[in-house]
């Protein structure tokens, strides 16, 4: 595996600002890539402020709070097939003995770098109101030439929301990850690789959240339950989507904490329980659909966030000898946009042609792929997958577990019909069980400067019975602000 050197500059320059810098955690994503979250730092930013992650941008006079965080990031990969771009995720392995899949291939990429802004109003009363706008430049380019891919990166809408907290009641309105699976309350698993891994619920949505939270930080435990109306998975179903969900902290039972590509911090055991629901309308099966197809989809996970062996210290912060297990189980039918890039190479099939038109009558889905598709009867089913994702990271007892650690990751993914539900001449080209493997090495340089190697395999079994399996070497370099 090649390996992969940076050197970074950053300047900041900021009038009538106060500035200061702390490192960020982040847990490296993308939907294709690793996601970022950061810790708090101790300095107020103003005294009804609340605090801030990364670098405060403030001015004490009007009370208002701003900060800029991120990381700058460089990574290569090397893989066995070409299958991929940078990003793995969910996608489907060429197949052996084929062009694809019998030739390597290499990427270099900063595309997952992230920048965002903290944004923080003055409290009134107890009602405090904060927002987040975050970005990393994985967006859409119009042209397809790789230099155009890799080298002149388009920004993309990450996270943009408000934050309301009141003792009431809390609410989130704006883009931000799904309640389902938990996203962004510490559940990630620790690796180089982008996330999502394979079989792991990560996706953002424009949403409107209510949440309750029970005790705190400085109780014995915390409680929070969630409902949220997200976007639909297509417009045509003309309802939201559903997702609700507890979770569960025991706020003194702390272990080593490094979702994705991220700073180690300290954090307690919780767990957590979230559901999903939906409403599908899918035109019928014929060139000139005339009558809509409804049916209902849905899916239930839960997470662990597990000290194997904990954090130790009087205020449970030395990560030495640190063990943590992280553990997502999921089920559904229906869901798979919440897995990106899963499809298993699912299609609807082809209209029959018994009169031999040329052209050939084409059918258009109103639906993303790999959601729903019609059986040899014209009867309209979900496609069902379910999940399970287990990461293990150990902490060395070199400055207290923060300078050096390493990770393993397991994944398996499986498809009760997606096989079933395709025309013989199509189930080559249709996967229904995968699994993945990964290894990675962290070394932390300097308090914001973190270096990952990782070594990762991923195998997909394909309809006819053959397997196809991609192996990747990859070396990344991260500096966090």
């Amino acid at each position: 595996m090649p390996l992969a050197g940076c050197s970074l500059v950053v300047g900041v320059v900021g009038a009538g600002m106060t500035w200061a810098t702390s490192a960020l955690a982040a847990n490296a994503d993308g939907e294709a890539p690793a996601e970022a979250e950061s810790t708090s730092v101790s300095q107020p930013v103003a005294p009804t402020v609340s605090k801030a992650r990364g670098i405060p941008l403030h001015s004490d006079a009007t009370g208002w709070g701003a900060s800029i965080y991120g990381f700058a990031e460089l990574d290569t990969m090397y893989d066995t097939t070409r299958s991929f771009d940078a990003s793995v995720t969910n996608n489907t392995i060429a197949r052996p003995s084929t062009y694809a899949g019998d030739n390597p291939s290499e990427h270099f990429t900063v595309q997952n770098s992230r920048v965002g802004f903290d944004l923080r109003a003055p409290d009134v009363g107890s009602i405090r109101t904060s927002g987040v706008i975050e970005m990393d430049f994985f967006g859409t380019n119009a042209s397809s030439t790789e230099n155009s891919i890799y080298a002149n990166e388009i920004l993309r809408l990450r996270h943009f929301y408000v934050k309301v907290e009141t003792p009431v009641i809390d609410v989130l309105a704006g883009q931000y990850h799904d309640l389902y699976g938990w996203g962004g309350a510490g559940f990630y698993p620790n690796s180089v690789a982008f996330l999502p891994l394979l079989g792991e619920i990560y996706h953002r949505n424009p949403q409107f959240r209510l949440s309750k939270t029970l005790g705190g930080s400085n109780s014995g435990a915390t409680f929070e339950m969630a409902i949220a109306a997200v976007r639909p998975v297509q417009s045509a179903s003309a309802l939201p989507d559903g997702q609700a969900g507890i979770r569960l902290a025991i706020n003194g039972f702390k272990g080593a904490a490094s979702p994705g590509a991220s700073r180690p911090i300290s954090a307690p055991f919780e767990v957590g329980i979230s559901a999903v629901g939906r409403r599908l309308s899918v035109t019928d099966f014929s060139q000139q659909p005339g009558n809509d197809h409804v049916v209902y989809a849905g899916g239930i996970a839960g997470n662990i966030f597990l000290p194997i062996i904990p954090a130790h210290g009087p205020d449970k912060e030395d990560l030495s000898n640190a063990l943590t297990l992280t553990v997502e189980g999921s089920m559904g039918t229906g869901i798979n946009d919440l897995y990106p890039n899963l499809t298993g190479g699912v299609l609807f099939p082809s209209l029959p042609n018994p009169n031999v038109l040329v052209p050939v009558p084409v059918y258009t889905p109103n639906i993303d792929p790999g959601l729903v598709t019609y059986d040899s009867s014209d009867v309209l089913h979900t496609i069902n997958w379910s999940a399970a994702v287990a990461n293990l990271h150990y902490h060395f007892p070199i400055e207290d577990g923060r300078r050096l650690w390493i990770s393993v990751t397991g994944s398996v993914v499986s498809s009760s019909n997606s096989v079933d539900l395709t025309p013989l001449a199509g189930k080559p080209s249709v996967w229904n069980k995968g699994n993945y493997v990964d290894g990675n090495l962290w070394i932390s340089i300097t308090k914001p400067l973190l270096l990952g190697l990782s070594v990762q395999t991923m195998a997909q079994t394909f309809g006819d019975g053959v397997t196809a399996r991609n192996y990747r070497g990859e070396g990344s370099c991260y500096f966090f602000f």
